[in-house]
């Protein structure tokens, strides 16, 4: 409802006793109760006519949806912590709630092919490990972090800023279906609403909430990601921040949480450490078992993308002989094509395949992305 908020609906259960007494209460037995007043009490008495929770029930239902409230064994654990925790909360999916080691991965919807390779690695490590990947299913990192949970068969969990059952962005559909096969999506926002700008900024906090860490990859610095990394602070998570070049632009909000205290991220290690799991570097994208041409290829790419006309140029190869190379490397998870047939390499961390050292394994040529 419009204006009642988790905090005075709390308020108002704890004042009558129950969910069922509150929504019972006249107008004056609101109006007493203080944070509501008079005006508030109005509001609520002319919006309650128009809520029909039999029918929300059952479109949720017909979305396959689970509705938990803050009495539901099924609630979020970690969302139980908030004080501004919502009083209604849609589930989909796998994911059960449990408060098992998690990690939110966020930052902007414009990054560098070094962001989206950061973001699918961190999410590769995480779900390799055992630990829920949790985003916001927002295009570029969000959608990365994601994607690299499910390659490793991970959990992935996103918080919605609209109903929990649609789609936005539409494209993202197939990866939403992956996801729910997998792990979950979860909105307080109610069935059926349509996304708007001004319920994105309180969804970060739960996305902060539901994650004992959080990583910032890119982004702005009055961006959503450095929103959701204020909450984590607020909410005693710890915050990470991967440093990027000094002339991007979406390395401005990392910089600066930085400089604000924030730990450096250089290697999935600590990640994995701060939600009680230790590193299992996996052979998905390893080298081992290349072709000559599949090697040469790959020794000329780095995190910039590179025109496929300035790859046969470097390599001395012909085109169909880089094409066929290319087209592999893909397909092993060691190159990634982006639009103008341009291509780079996968792979964000030196030694990747090596066993965990002490410290964290850091970041390949970051300083040049």
């Amino acid at each position: 409802m419009p204006l009642l908020g988790p905090v005075r609906i709390a308020r108002l259960v704890k004042t009558f006793g129950s969910a069922r007494s509150a929504w019972q209460a006249s107008e004056a037995e609101l109006a007493a109760v203080p944070g509501i007043g008079p005006r508030l009490s109005a509001h609520i008495a002319r919006s309650r006519p128009a809520v029909n929770v039999e029918r929300a029930l059952r479109r949720a239902g017909e979305a396959g949806a689970r509705v938990t409230t803050w009495w539901d064994a099924g609630y979020p654990e970690r969302l139980r912590e908030l004080g501004d925790a919502p009083p209604v909360v849609y589930l989909r999916g796998r994911w059960d709630g449990g408060a098992g080691p998690a990690a939110a991965i966020v930052g902007t919807r414009r990054p560098s092919p070094y962001g989206v390779n950061v973001a699918r690695t961190l999410g590769e490590a995480l779900g390799r490990a055992g630990a829920v990947v949790v985003s916001g299913l927002a295009r570029g990192i969000d959608r990365a972090a994601h994607e690299g949970a499910l390659r490793e068969d991970g959990m992935t969990v996103a918080v919605l800023g609209c109903g929990i059952d649609v789609v936005y962005p539409p494209e993202h559909r197939s990866l939403m279906e992956a996801m729910l096969a997998r792990g979950g999506v979860v909105s307080e926002v109610p069935i059926g609403m349509r996304p708007r700008p001004q319920q994105f900024p309180p969804r970060n906090r739960l996305i902060s909430a539901l994650a004992q860490a959080v990583v910032v990859v890119e982004g702005g610095v009055d961006s959503g990601s450095l929103i959701t990394a204020r909450h984590a602070a607020a909410q005693g998570r710890a915050v990470y921040a991967v440093p990027g070049s000094v002339f991007s632009a979406a390395s401005r909000g990392p910089h600066h949480l930085l400089a604000q205290g924030a730990r450096l991220l250089q290697g999935p290690g600590p990640l994995l450490e701060a939600v009680g799991l230790a590193w299992r570097p996996g052979t998905s994208g390893s080298a081992a078992g290349l072709s000559d041409n599949e090697v040469r290829v790959l020794a000329v790419l780095d995190e910039r993308p590179e025109q496929i006309d300035r790859i046969i140029e470097r390599t001395a190869l012909d085109a169909g002989c880089v094409a066929a190379a290319l087209a592999t490397l893909e397909v092993r998870g060691l190159v990634q094509q982006s639009p103008g047939k341009r291509f780079a390499r996968w792979s964000v961390f030196e030694g990747s395949n090596r066993p965990h050292r002490a410290g964290g394994v850091p970041w390949s040529n970051h300083s040049s992305s």
